[in-house]
């Protein structure tokens, strides 16, 4: 990739992703394939003032030899204690974090053992506890972004990988991402502003629920009193503003995790436990989910599901519409954090608290359960919009609203 579009995503991701300050730390964390951009990111960093940046290594293949070749599957359920002890450091001391989105590596597991696997995942959910929750309450500045790959470029043209792959989907990439502006973190201020703007009209709207409809699709989604609009920029705990994905084009809220029924199809396919899956649909009762289906390896929902009661019921809704940059691009990008800006989505898991007007109540999971906020070790999104997608909302006095009309805001 040219080095000017390379210089102006880093300068994107440290200067608006985590926002930056002098003397803070960064940690951030990639694959062993977009590793040599995690040296680019921490070059940035240094030149903004960071006075430590840590990179740490995620190998999706180690993680398949580790469960390939353990006997003993109560050794699975190991994690050491000083990487527990080093979250609690990062978050004590405000570090900033980075996650670049392991995408070299996304077919690593696939066809692993679903229950040895199953048992790997969930205790690294149970012992990073402290760091998900420091992430979803805001407490740090955090970002997930992502570079281009042969191997991510490869499987999102369905082809072979090749140089002439990735410049061609390098390209694609960079109009998405708006590198090719004049001013590309103008460009995602102004996205932000747009955000904020929709967000703030549903906020008046004052509903009570969302009717999606669409081809294998009739869902009602039932909100809180409570439940508040967020656009993807957000503020920490020590006041500065942080867009925790880039790219962003959603506007978000936690519904009210009891009130969830009907059936909705999955539209993009979606990575669950870092496996990918295709083909998914559920089918909600009083906000749990009482079927569900894939094209195949069913046994990972299954496994997604048994982590906890939480897994089975929603933890988010956002809206986006065919406006999107990553949408007009026309590719499915077999990554969530891509995926889920061309499209609604919901979240199975974790409630966002911050997207709730009595935040401060909902302390603990007791708490957030009392008020209608989900709560679980995981969070997945799934995509559920479409071109031909519509979302009504109702208002606590039954008024109906057209929100999106075939893939469209009204607003």
């Amino acid at each position: 990739m040219n080095e000017e579009y390379i210089k102006k995503y880093c300068e994107l991701i440290i200067t608006v992703g985590v926002n930056l300050y002098k003397g803070q730390c960064l940690l951030i964390n990639c694959g062993t394939g977009n590793s040599e951009f995690a040296i680019k990111l921490a070059e940035t960093a240094y030149q903004y003032g960071a006075k430590y940046v840590e990179i740490n290594i995620i190998n999706n293949y180690l993680s398949r030899v580790r469960i390939d070749n353990t006997a003993d599957e109560a050794d699975l359920n190991y994690f050491p204690n000083y990487l527990i002890g080093r979250n609690y450091d990062f978050i004590a001391n405000d570090w900033a974090m980075i996650r670049l989105d392991n995408l070299e590596e996304m077919d690593a597991l696939s066809g692993v053992d679903p229950d040895k696997y199953g048992i790997l995942a969930k205790k690294e959910f149970e012992k990073n506890k402290a760091m998900s929750e420091a992430v979803t309450a805001t407490k740090i500045c955090w970002c997930i972004a992502a570079i281009p790959g042969p191997n991510w470029a490869a499987k999102v043209l369905n082809t072979s990988a090749s140089d002439k792959v990735l410049s061609e989907f390098t390209e694609k990439w960079i109009s998405v991402m708006r590198l090719d502006r004049k001013d590309p973190i103008a460009e995602w201020r102004m996205v932000c502003e747009k955000l904020i703007h929709r967000s703030g009209a549903l906020n008046n709207m004052k509903l009570d629920k969302l009717i999606f409809s669409g081809e294998g699709t009739n869902l009602e989604i039932g909100l809180s009193a409570n439940s508040v609009w967020k656009s993807g920029l957000n503020k920490a705990k020590n006041g500065r503003e942080f867009l925790a994905n880039i790219p962003t084009e959603e506007v978000f809220t936690t519904p009210d995790y009891r009130r969830t029924n009907g059936k909705v199809k999955v539209t993009k396919p979606v990575r669950v436990m870092e496996i990918q899956l295709t083909g998914i649909w559920f089918e909600f009762k009083e906000g749990k989910v009482i079927d569900f289906g894939a094209d195949s390896q069913k046994g990972i929902l299954e496994k997604y599901f048994s982590i906890d009661e939480g897994a089975k019921c929603l933890g988010e809704v956002a809206l986006v519409d065919k406006s999107s940059e990553v949408h007009k691009s026309g590719l499915i990008f077999n990554s969530i954090l891509y995926d889920e800006n061309a499209a609604c989505h919901i979240a199975l898991g974790k409630g966002i608290a911050i997207c709730f007007s009595n935040r401060e109540e909902l302390n603990t999971p007791d708490e957030m359960l009392k008020n209608g906020c989900n709560y679980s070790l995981v969070h997945t999104d799934f995509m559920i919009g479409s071109d031909d997608i519509g979302v009504t909302g109702v208002d606590f006095n039954g008024k109906e609203t057209e929100i999106i009309t075939n893939g469209e805001f009204k607003f």
